[in-house]
C-alpha cells in the first residue's frame, strides 16, 4: 500500500491573513496605510476605483490554503485584473488631490512583490502565534538570515543575533525587515543554543545599536525616524502586529451577540493583561479598550461591540500625551458606564468626558467609514471649561448630559 503524504495547509498564517482579508481598504499610495495598519486590513497600493481588493486577496487565500506557487497565483490573476483595467502604466487620479498621475498598475513583477509579501507577512504571523505558545519552554529567537551576494548588509550583520521573545529589539528588527527580505526568526531553547555553538555558530547575545535616518512621508509630509538597514513603513514586528491582531479578533467576536455585561468583562480582562501594558510601551497591532453601548452603536450605526486602540494612534499618544499612564489607560473600559458627558461629533464620532479622581478624561471613538469598526482616536486630560465648546460644536448631538445629577 503506497501512503501519500501531504502537508499540512499553515494554519496560523492562514489565521492571520483571514484577519485582515475582511478589512479591504483601498489605497492609492502604499504610504497611506502605514506599518501595524497592515495586521488589520488588506489593501494594495493604486488599487482605489478599480474593484480589485477582492479579487487579489481571494487568490492569496487559495494560494495559502492549497500551496500555490507566485507562478499560479499570476496565472490565474493576470486576466481578470486586465478585464478590470487594472494592469500596465496608466494615468490616474489621485483621490486625495484630484491630480491625474503616471503610474505603473498591474504588472507580472507587481503581482510577485504582492504575493511575497503577502505571504512573508501572514507566515511571520503564523510563526509568532507559536513563538508565544511555545515560548516556556524555547523563550529565546535567532535571526537568521540567507548569506549570499543578495543579502543586505545590515540584515548580514544581524545573522545569529540571540534575544528572548519579548526583548524589545524584536519591535522593530523582525522579520521581514523590507521588500523581498528573505530573513525569518527561529525559536530556541537553552540546549538548542548549546547545540549551535557545538557545531561552530558564533552566536550573538547583544542587541546591535542601531543608526537612524529621515524619511518624509509624502502623503502626509510627517517625517520619521527610519533604523539603517530597515525599509520604511517595515520598522514593525509584522509577526506580534498580526498574532495580536488575531488575540483581538477572538475576543471581539467571542463577545460580538454577548450580553453587553460579558462584553465589558471580556475588555476590562484584556486592559488589565500585561499584553496591553506591553502595547502600551511598544505598540503593535491594536487592542480593544471599550466596549460599546448599545446607544454608542447605535448613534455611530456600527455593528461592532468593541472599540480598538490601534498601534499607529498609541504611538501618537505617547508622542502628545506622555503624561498618561498605564493606570489611565485602564480606565478606558469603564469610561461609557462612568462618563459624565456623551457628545455625537458629526456622524462618525463620540466625544466622552469623564470625571475621575479630581481630573476630567476627554475621549473619541470614531467609526470607520466602512462602519464595521470603531477606533479610539484619541484620550486625553482636560478641564471642565472645555465642555461648552464641545457641546456647542456645529451639528454636536448631545447622547447624555450628568453634571446636574
Amino acid at each position: 500500500m503506497v501512503v501519500e503524504l501531504k502537508p499540512l495547509p499553515p494554519a496560523d498564517a492562514i489565521a492571520a491573513f483571514d484577519r485582515r482579508k475582511p478589512n479591504l481598504v483601498e489605497t492609492f499610495s502604499w504610504q497611506d496605510a502605514w506599518q501595524e495598519d497592515h495586521a488589520t486590513m488588506f489593501t494594495v497600493a493604486k488599487s482605489a476605483g478599480f474593484d480589485i481588493l477582492t479579487d487579489i486577496s481571494d487568490a492569496l487565500e487559495k494560494a495559502l490554503k492549497e500551496g500555490r506557487t507566485v507562478r499560479d497565483f499570476s496565472k490565474d490573476l493576470k486576466p481578470v485584473l486586465q478585464a478590470k483595467g487594472w494592469w500596465g502604466k496608466q494615468l490616474v487620479e489621485d483621490p486625495g488631490t484630484g491630480d491625474l498621475v503616471a503610474a505603473q498598475l498591474g504588472s507580472t513583477s507587481r503581482l510577485k512583490r504582492i504575493f511575497d509579501t503577502n505571504m512573508r507577512v501572514s507566515y511571520a504571523a503564523g510563526h509568532w502565534a507559536g513563538f508565544e505558545r511555545n515560548k516556556a519552554a524555547r523563550p529565546y529567537l535567532r535571526y537568521v538570515a540567507l548569506l549570499d551576494d543578495r543579502t543586505r548588509p545590515a540584515h548580514r550583520a544581524r545573522h545569529n543575533l540571540v534575544l528572548p521573545v519579548d526583548h524589545p529589539y524584536w519591535d522593530m528588527w523582525a522579520p521581514p525587515c523590507g521588500w523581498n527580505c528573505r530573513c525569518t526568526l527561529q525559536s530556541l531553547s537553552q540546549r538548542d543554543i548549546e547545540r549551535l555553538q557545538r557545531q561552530g555558530e558564533v552566536l550573538k547575545f547583544e542587541p546591535i545599536e542601531d543608526s537612524f535616518r529621515n524619511f518624509v512621508n509624502k502623503r502626509t509630509g510627517e517625517i520619521m525616524r527610519v533604523p539603517d538597514g530597515i525599509d520604511p513603513g517595515w520598522a514593525y514586528n509584522p509577526g506580534r502586529a498580526g498574532y495580536e491582531a488575531r488575540v483581538n479578533q477572538a475576543i471581539a467576536e467571542k463577545v460580538a451577540d454577548a450580553p453587553p455585561e460579558l462584553v465589558d468583562a471580556a475588555v476590562q480582562e484584556r486592559v488589565a493583561s500585561s499584553a496591553f501594558a506591553r502595547f502600551i510601551d511598544r505598540p503593535q497591532g491594536s487592542m480593544p479598550v471599550m466596549a460599546i453601548a448599545p446607544e454608542v452603536a447605535q448613534a455611530l450605526d456600527i455593528d461592532s461591540s468593541v472599540a480598538l486602540l490601534s498601534a499607529e494612534t498609541m504611538v501618537k499618544q505617547k508622542t502628545r500625551h506622555p503624561e498618561l499612564t498605564v493606570d489611565d489607560y485602564r480606565l478606558l473600559p469603564s469610561l461609557f458606564a462612568e462618563a459624565t458627558v456623551a457628545v455625537q461629533d458629526g456622524p462618525l464620532s463620540i466625544v466622552f468626558l469623564r470625571l475621575a479622581t479630581g481630573r476630567w478624561l476627554h475621549a473619541v471613538v470614531k467609526s470607520t467609514k466602512s462602519r464595521k469598526a470603531a477606533f479610539l482616536t484619541s484620550f486625553r486630560f482636560t478641564t471642565e471649561d472645555r465642555i461648552p465648546a464641545i457641546l456647542a460644536r456645529p451639528g454636536a448631538k448631545i447622547i447624555f448630559d450628568r453634571r446636574g445629577e
